[in-house]
């Protein structure tokens, strides 16, 4: 069975941040995202190391063990580009390439940062993998802050918070492992958050995840200048207070206030029922009289 962690949430929710803790733990390795496959298999994108398909050490060995397999790379980023109009084809193309990966890496976990649950339900349906769908969430007024950085609608921002929110919620509730996070948490308590996810997972913490998490090379698809950073400093974005105008901030908490509040009662809600598993089981994983 392997394991893929799909981290879901917005642009600039902190997935880039987490999706690299996670990736420094030594049984795992993060892909970038499996929606950004089929641009980087076409030479449309790179590869974090600035590689392409033939170049790139790790994705020239997967696409060699597809092929192996009696497959096609482009074949199968032409179903995964697809998969709005053939999801079921679609999903047999994100197993093979998972499934490539897994053998490549030799990782018993693996981390995808496509951020949109459509992604993370192609690999649902795979009886050979099990899927920790992890939604991390930054507050509206730092999410609405990053949208005015880019330029972006502040409305249209807004209103995808509230979508993506609710689509994140509900992909949460098909697994019983899966993990509601709250961006300033992850800052403020990095080894507790952590600690909680590799639990999910099925694997031990390792102290270097919360520390030193910018060293691993990585071969990631996709994602923020911070995939190639070296950097490990964890910062809480604070930065909206200084960026956003009191009607913004307004709008902010007007238009998000509620969304943030039901990520948050979902976290809650996950942790609780987390402790009652534990306190049900005895030392030896079996439920107590």
């Amino acid at each position: 069975m392997i394991t893929v962690a799909t981290l879901l949430g917005l642009e600039h929710s902190g997935t880039t941040l987490l999706v690299r803790m996670l990736a420094a733990h030594s049984k795992a390795v993060a892909i970038g995202g499996l929606k950004n496959f089929a641009a980087f298999a076409y030479g449309n994108r790179a590869c974090s190391c600035g590689g392409t398909p033939d170049t790139c050490v790790f994705w020239s060995s997967v696409f060699r063990e597809i092929r192996s397999k009696g497959n096609d790379p482009h074949i199968l980023a032409a179903l995964l580009a697809a998969h709005r109009q053939n999801p079921e084809s679609a999903r047999d193309a994100a197993r093979i390439l998972v499934e490539a990966i897994s053998v490549t890496s030799g990782a018993s976990l693996i981390v995808d940062a496509s951020r949109d649950p459509t992604w993370s339900k192609l690999l649902r349906y795979s009886p050979s993998i099990n899927v920790v769908p992890i939604h991390i969430f930054k507050t509206p007024m730092a999410q609405l802050a990053s949208a005015k950085r880019k330029q972006r609608s502040l409305c249209a921002e807004i209103r995808k918070y509230h979508l993506r929110s609710r689509r994140c919620r509900a992909e949460t509730s098909h697994s019983p492992s899966s993990i509601t996070l709250a961006y300033d948490t992850l800052c403020s308590a990095p080894e507790a958050s952590l600690t909680r996810i590799m639990d999910a997972v099925g694997l031990l913490l390792e102290p270097t995840q919360a520390t030193n998490w910018g060293v691993k090379p990585l071969h990631m698809i996709g994602g923020n200048r911070m995939k190639s950073s070296t950097s490990s400093k964890v910062e809480r974005d604070e930065r909206w207070s200084k960026l956003l105008s009191g009607f913004e901030i307004a709008l902010a908490r007007l238009g998000g206030g509620a969304t943030f509040a039901l990520n948050e009662r979902e976290s809650r809600r996950e942790t609780r029922s987390r402790e009652r598993r534990v306190i049900k089981l005895g030392p030896s994983g079996n439920v107590r009289d």
